[in-house]
Order: C-alpha cells, then structure tokens, then sequence
C-alpha cells in the first residue's frame, strides 16, 4: 500500500511539473505549436488538445486587432510597425489566469513579417521555421499586446492565428477554458506619386563607417508628424527603438552604438504609411 502511494504522489509529481513548464509558454518549454494555425500540434491544434485543458470552462471566445496607433486596420503597409492586440473574453465567470499563443503566416503557411517589441511576460519561439510569440508567464490580465512589422512588399494576405487559455490557476487542466480565431489582413499599396502617403523624402548617413559611435542621421521630411526610428541587425533583431517628432524640411539625429560589436547594421524610419532605411556599418 505504501508502495502504490509513492507511486501515485511520484505520478501527481510528475503532472505538476508539466503544468507549471506549460505556464512558461507551450512552445518555449515542451516545442508546442498550439496557436491553431496549419500544422499545428495535436488534435485540435490548440491547447484544447486531448490531454490539456480541455474542460470547457468558462466559455471564451477571441478576438484579434491589428492596430496603427488605436486604429484597427485591414490592411497592412510593408515595412510599418504595428500593434497586434489579443482578448480573451470569458463567456461567464471570472478566470485566474490567463495564456496565448499567435503566429503570423502567408498565404503559403510560412513566417510573415517579423515580431518587434513584445513587452513583458512574453517572449518568442521558432519552430518548424515559425517565429510564435507566447506568454513566458500567466497573465492576470485577459489581453495581449505586442509590436508586429509588416513584410517585405509581394508578400500578400497575412493570416494571424492565435490560440488562448483562460485558467483558474488550480495547476491543473481541469476547469479551464480554450478560445482560438483568425485574422486575415490583405497588403496595402502606397501612391509613390501621392506626397500626403509618402512624407518622408529620405534619410542619409552623415558617416558612414560610423565614427565616435555614433550614428548621425540627415533626414528630410516633406510634412510634420509622428514617426518611429529602428536599428535592427541583420537577422532582424531590434537593438533600438525610438519615437521622433518631425518637422517638415531638413533636420539631424544621433544615436549613440558605443555598446554595439563592429557589424552592419540596419536604420528604419517609418511613419504615416511610408518606410526608409539606410546600411550602417560601424568598425
């Protein structure tokens, strides 16, 4: 009889300890493709998979925004960074947690566009050539936001599929609920002949090879606003990050790489439907 009892504890042991490396994001820590998209792991696809959570609590349902500053779009500009916003809404009662995972993919299932800044208690995982962004803990809070950059021009529909589970933090697959949905954006075009759609006129570097690590920016404008300056690698990677105001006409900007490896880099700027960029290389 005690034999039989360690068993069952070892057995209770073993099931805790999956369900808490779950928590950390399905993809992250057991290689889950679970966000619903083509391709994706087990029966449903979704972490309503035989053997997960799979109790229908809570009734949720999904819903997925693609946003431009606070504006839902339907359509993408390449280049342009945007705001992929998730909600998971329960049908009735009140979750204690919640989790997701969402991938971008073309109309041939492969990775669209890239994931910028992801914000806290989030992270991203590749598999199978899929770049997936997930939560790398619960989440008290039922929604989920994070930057997305649009691809390359040529690309066409994008699909974001994305998966969710809102839990009542038992550590246990019993009395959660799952939720999944799609959203598909078509690419958009800009008139290069249109001045209002294409603001900015350039940008240049004063050095380049950068010197006393600095980069220092010529930009020409051709209307005021808003905009967003990137430095990225060449894997794509986000190294800066930073929001301009802009005056029409010709002005400067510094950003200091004095932390940065001699490399060859990448400076985006990008606003109002319109994206520049410029190869940086610092020795």
């Amino acid at each position: 009889m005690k034999i039989r009892n360690v068993y069952k504890i070892a057995a209770l042991l073993v099931v805790y300890v999956v369900l808490q490396s779950r928590s950390g994001g399905p993809g992250g820590v057991a290689n889950l493709q679970v966000s619903g998209a083509p391709g994706s792991t087990g029966s449903k696809g979704t972490c309503a998979n035989t053997g997960c959570h799979t109790a229908g609590a809570f009734d949720p349902s999904l819903s997925i925004e693609l946003l431009n500053g606070t504006d839902p779009v339907t359509e993408y500009t390449p280049g342009q960074t945007y705001t992929l916003r998730i909600t998971n809404n329960p049908g009735n009662g009140s979750p204690a947690e919640y989790g997701f995972q969402a991938v971008a993919l073309n109309s041939s299932n492969t990775q669209a566009g890239d994931w910028g800044d992801l914000g806290s208690g989030k992270h991203t995982v590749t598999l199978s050539g899929r770049k997936y962004v997930e939560h790398s803990a619960p989440s008290p809070g039922n929604t989920f936001e994070m930057e997305w950059i649009a691809p390359d021009a040529g690309t066409g529909d994008v699909t974001f599929y994305s998966a969710s589970l809102a839990a009542n933090g038992n550590n246990a697959t019993s009395g959660d609920g799952t939720a999944n949905n799609t959203l598909t954006i078509a690419e958009g075009t800009i008139n290069a002949t249109n001045d209002s759609q294409k603001p900015l006129a350039g940008m240049r570097l004063m050095h380049n090879p950068v010197i006393d690590d600095e980069i220092r920016l010529q930009i020409e404008s051709l209307q005021s606003g808003e905009f967003q300056l990137r430095l990225l690698d060449l894997s794509g990677n986000l190294l800066h990050k930073e929001n301009l105001t802009l005056s029409a006409g010709l002005q400067e900007h510094v950003i200091p790489v004095a932390s940065l490896s001699s490399g060859v880099y990448i400076a985006q700027l990008s606003g109002k439907g319109n994206l520049t960029a410029v190869r940086v290389v610092k020795i």
